[in-house]
């Protein structure tokens, strides 16, 4: 029997890279035969009908955060079903991580961006070859684990965003890559330095889809950077930027939220200019800047090539083109002295001041990231109580102690 079914085991967390992977799998005329879901809870009786007609594969798309969790799910499905059951891991531990997946029973993983490798490996698999011979593709017997840079980089133009077909959808990712190589960040090792946007044209048709086919009334773009759109990543390029916008928001119609989270802008490229310019297409009153830290000194040890000044700057012209700033601040970070805490809490105080909301973390060693074996953050008292003062008055959103928790955790996988 051949490949029957793929079950790609869904979570809130990794939603938008399975829209995207499926995307690319539904499109591709070789693999309309296979039978692909994507169950949010439990998937042993999706498992059990798809054995009984032919070959079953489950995917598990994994963050260095969700390790305990897919752990479980796999000495499950392995404790039920066996070998029965070829089961795959990508997403960022997969990049960065690939041989503890394998190492915890995983028959295959996926390295670096998964729309082209993907569904090679459905391909290699439904036609019983190797898929070891695909770059980026590594199993129980590979010994060499290329790095993600070392892989073809996908053009976004020739994969769908989401999976319409499938009714799998989500935002669109517009940019991706970053040349800024922050070290608190896995970015750069998992998509690169360069900067690759998909194009108005391809952005534009996709949404236009969406909107007659599954009703579309508004979408989210994903960017790493989103003022950067057009560009290689270090300058803003509004002439592109406003095409991309206006376009989209007169062909479709619908609501455009841009700049907002998941994504963020850099505090050096907001300028009145920008943002008057952005006001007058896009839906979203908040904007997420990246801030990080109050203190030039740390900025400085993570590469962040901005100043606090320049992120005070970015949350005033926010607030007067009439948005709501919602800034980023990493607590715990690498190097960090008592002035440096210190100045990251006052820096807090005076945001709030300005109008701005703090979105708070926990610096946590990411795997890939240049600070991975850096010791996980930890909040001081002081710390704690303006959090919960700001808190109380509704002026600060995160899950600042489960990310220490989770900090911890990585710490433990090392």
């Amino acid at each position: 029997m051949g490949l029957h079914s793929l079950i790609f085991r869904a979570h809130s967390t990794s939603r938008y890279s399975i829209a995207a992977l499926l995307g690319s799998i539904e499109t591709d005329p070789r693999l309309t035969h296979i039978k692909v879901i994507a169950p949010i809870g439990s998937i042993e009786r999706a498992i059990e009908q798809g054995l009984k007609q032919g070959s079953v594969i489950v995917a598990h798309s994994v963050m260095s955060t969700q390790l305990d969790r897919v752990k479980e799910e796999l000495q499950t499905t392995r404790g039920r079903f066996g070998k029965d059951v070829v089961m795959i891991a990508g997403g960022p531990h997969a990049s960065s991580r690939p041989g503890e997946l394998l190492d915890i029973g995983f028959d295959y993983v996926a390295i670096g961006e998964g729309e082209s490798i993907f569904r090679e490996f459905l391909w290699h698999m439904d036609n019983d070859r190797d898929p070891t011979t695909i770059p980026g593709i590594v199993g129980q017997d590979s010994h060499v684990f290329p790095a993600p840079r070392e892989l073809e980089r996908v053009v976004l133009d020739k994969y769908p965003p989401f999976a319409i077909g499938l009714n799998i959808v989500g935002p669109v990712e517009v940019t991706r890559g970053c040349p800024f190589r922050c070290k608190f960040c896995a970015t750069p090792f998992l998509t690169g330095g360069v900067v690759r946007h998909r194009g108005v044209e391809s952005v534009t048709r996709w949404l236009k889809r969406a909107v007659r086919e599954k009703g579309f009334e508004r979408t989210w773009f994903l960017s790493p950077n989103a003022l950067c759109y057009g560009g290689r990543g270090r300058k803003a390029e509004p002439e592109k930027l406003e095409r991309l916008l206006k376009n989209v928001t007169a062909a479709t119609g619908i609501d455009v939220f841009f700049g907002s989270f998941p994504s963020e802008v850099r505090p050096e490229f907001v300028t009145h200019e920008l943002l008057e310019m952005v006001r007058r297409y896009v839906s979203n009153r908040t904007l997420q800047i990246g801030l990080q830290s109050g203190s030039d000194r740390i900025l400085l040890q993570a590469n962040r090539h901005h100043t606090v000044q320049e992120g005070v700057n970015a949350v005033e012209v926010a607030r007067d083109a009439g948005f709501i700033p919602h800034v980023d601040m990493i607590f715990g970070l690498p190097f960090e002295c008592q002035d440096d805490v210190d100045a990251s809490l006052q820096m807090c105080r005076e945001l709030v001041n300005l109008g701005a909301k703090i979105h708070a973390h926990v610096f946590m060693p990411l795997p890939g990231s240049e600070w991975e074996n850096m010791p996980a953050g930890l909040l001081n008292t002081r710390t704690r109580q303006l959090l919960g003062e700001l808190a109380r008055k509704k002026k600060v959103t995160g899950s600042w102690g489960y990310q220490e928790s989770l900090g911890r955790k990585l710490q433990r996988h090392d």
